[in-house]
């Protein structure tokens, strides 16, 4: 019995590394503490098993086109020109924009998250847990509203097909959320997920829809 829980959080956590050592331990039915010794015993290390997975990543993806989506595993954060990206806004075809990006996990559901915004973004302490919205000012972040949602099935972008993976040609869900200050758009939120068992569930105490999988 120990040694297949040991196997399975071994198996696990090289499978999706983005799993965190509480996920891996309700998975593999044991405690956070024992699943911190088995990754221990075995030197894995999730954090240098993301970086590897990173590399491979990069490694496996080609030249960057408007249509595909460039995807880094680890927050990053990079300037753009609002009419080099997608954002239907407008006024924002000729300004400077900055995007951040990284793979997340939305409960058990491992999605590929963007925050474009017209606010200067910097990376400082951030968590697995933390929302992009918190890299946005300070000031930003308490008058933010949700303006509007918009809800897209789409074929899965190549690259991000093969990280969320899906089959070739298998659909994907990508989620916009309009975000606002006093009635004028600030950030727009974007979540890329994987279709089976997603469900999208409206939550009146937040506000806001909440994305999760089907019991």
């Amino acid at each position: 019995m120990e040694h297949s829980i040991k196997a399975r959080v071994i198996a696990l956590a090289q499978k999706d590394p983005y799993l965190t050592v509480k996920d891996l331990a309700r998975e593999a039915g044991t405690t956070t503490r024992y699943v911190r010794t088995i990754l221990s015993e075995a030197n894995l290390s999730l954090h240098e098993m993301r970086r590897l997975y990173a590399r491979r990543l990069e490694r496996g993806t080609g030249a960057d086109t408007q249509e595909d989506v460039d995807v880094k595993a680890e927050l990053t954060i990079k300037k753009v020109l609002g009419r080099k990206v997608r954002t239907d806004i407008r006024s924002w075809d000729d300004r400077e924009l900055f995007l951040a990006s990284r793979l997340h996990r939305h409960g058990s559901l491992l999605g590929y998250d963007q925050l474009l915004t017209t606010q200067e973004l910097r990376i400082g302490v951030e968590s697995e847990s933390q929302s992009l919205r918190q890299l946005l000012p300070l000031g930003c972040q308490k008058e933010l509203e949700v303006a509007g949602y918009k809800a897209e099935v789409l074929p899965a972008p190549e690259k991000l097909g093969r990280v969320l993976a899906l089959a070739q040609g298998e659909q994907a869900l990508r989620l916009t959320t309009v975000l606002e200050v006093r009635q004028e758009p600030i950030a727009l939120e974007i979540r890329w997920l994987g279709l089976h068992g997603l469900v999208l569930k409206w939550s009146k105490l937040e506000g806001e829809l909440e994305v999760g999988l089907g019991s």
